[in-house]
């Protein structure tokens, strides 16, 4: 009964690493969605809650003549957000990656605006955990006009 009782503990105990990055990265995620529902909403002082003070984004725009780069102070381009109604993006199958206080999120993504799909990509988000919340650091993504198709397909087998 004893060994048992060990065995039993020990598997738990195990088990319980498992059990918290699967919980810490479903907060990321988390983040992310509350992120993009501010964004919706037009929430300025949410988006300027969920980044870090002095998050960059770097929109990369995938154009018949190269790519272009576009980047944006954190909290101007919430100031933004905020005349701009009709904005509406949604990831799926987000990649978390961490490693303690930081995490890199890799996902594809949807724009529509005024419920009119404009292009796909991939977003790319730097997190970091500050006073026990999860925030932006730096957002990166591509806009891929064309990308649908290919972003919505069921992922192939490796």
């Amino acid at each position: 009964m004893r060994r048992f009782i060990l065995g039993a503990a020990l598997a738990l105990g195990c088990a319980m690493p498992a059990v918290a990055a699967d919980a810490e990265d479903a907060a990321i995620v988390a983040q992310i969605e509350r992120f993009f529902g501010a964004m919706r909403a037009q929430d300025t002082a949410t988006l300027k809650a969920i980044l870090v003070d002095d998050a960059a984004l770097t929109a990369q725009r995938v154009r018949p003549e190269g790519v272009q780069l576009r980047r944006y102070v954190g909290r101007e381009w919430a100031d933004s957000v905020g005349g701009q109604p009709g904005l509406d993006e949604r990831v799926w199958d987000p990649l978390v990656m961490r490693r303690g206080p930081m995490a890199v999120v890799w996902a594809p993504y949807e724009f529509r605006l005024n419920g009119k799909t404009t292009h796909c990509g991939i977003d790319v988000f730097d997190m970091v955990k500050i006073e026990g919340a999860w925030r932006i650091a730096h957002l990166m993504w591509t806009q891929e006009p064309d990308g649908c198709a290919e972003l919505k397909a069921p992922p192939k087998k490796r």
